[in-house]
């Protein structure tokens, strides 16, 4: 799905969007639930399964991935942990969050998930000094500047852009450049619907380009639920082992 901007967009205060962007990042629901349908693919698969979702904030989030009405995998990401249950192999694993970083070459924390789940400023920094990115067809929030982006000479290690809807009321897209890992992400959200009072994404999608491979997935929200506390939990069964 394409839905860029072909209408030049009135101006708006830099500060503004800013102080919007920062306003969003603070609307964490306490518990949030929803089933994700989801297509996946890189130079290897192409796979579609859905995903069941809970996730309690600044706590823990809760996955649990089925193929054809199969759970596959069971997952739990606490702020330290990743802990992993392969259905399939009959096996587990349980890691720091470096893992994301040396598997994916995605430098995400715990925070960083519920974020991207939730359709929120992804490492939004109050204290980071973003400037608005000139462009007539979007409205714009960078970690640098233009000037300092282009130069691509920055020690900054990782470059984020926030794009906000036409209406500047949500978060339409997130771009997260590592230059020194030279991987690129970018996060699209497509339409929004209110729940309990938080703006929550209908459906979207991800692409992660690294050196070594192109991931995508597209992802469908369905039966969301907005501060309804539900119980989180992972279980290894006995005579499971180590993934290897």
């Amino acid at each position: 799905m394409d839905l860029e901007n072909t209408d030049k967009l009135p101006k708006v205060k830099e500060e503004i969007l800013i102080n919007r962007l920062d306003s969003l990042s603070k609307q964490r629901a306490d518990h949030f639930y929803t089933k994700l349908s989801s297509k996946y693919s890189d130079s290897k698969y192409n796979v579609s399964f859905k995903t069941s979702i809970r996730m309690r904030a600044d706590s823990a989030f809760h996955a649990l991935i089925t193929f054809a009405r199969i759970p596959i995998y069971n997952v739990m990401v606490t702020p330290d942990t990743l802990t992993m249950v392969d259905k399939r192999n009959n096996c587990f694993m349980i890691e720091n969050m470096e893992y994301l970083k040396t598997t994916f070459g995605v430098d995400f924390k715990h925070k960083n998930i519920e974020e991207l789940v939730l359709g929120l400023p992804i490492a939004w920094d109050k204290d980071t000094e973003y400037q608005q990115i000139k462009d007539p067809y979007n409205y714009v929030v960078s970690s640098l500047s233009k000037r300092r982006i282009r130069r691509q000479d920055s020690e900054e290690e990782v470059i984020i852009r926030y794009f906000l809807s036409e209406d500047t009321e949500s978060l339409k897209k997130v771009i997260i450049d590592s230059p020194k890992d030279t991987t690129t992400i970018t996060v699209n959200y497509y339409g929004r619907e209110m729940v309990s009072g938080f703006s929550i994404p209908l459906e979207g999608n991800i692409n992660v380009e690294t050196p070594r491979d192109t991931l995508f997935v597209d992802f469908q929200y369905n039966k969301t639920s907005v501060n309804d506390p539900r119980v989180l939990y992972l279980s290894i069964p006995n005579k499971y082992e180590k993934c290897e």
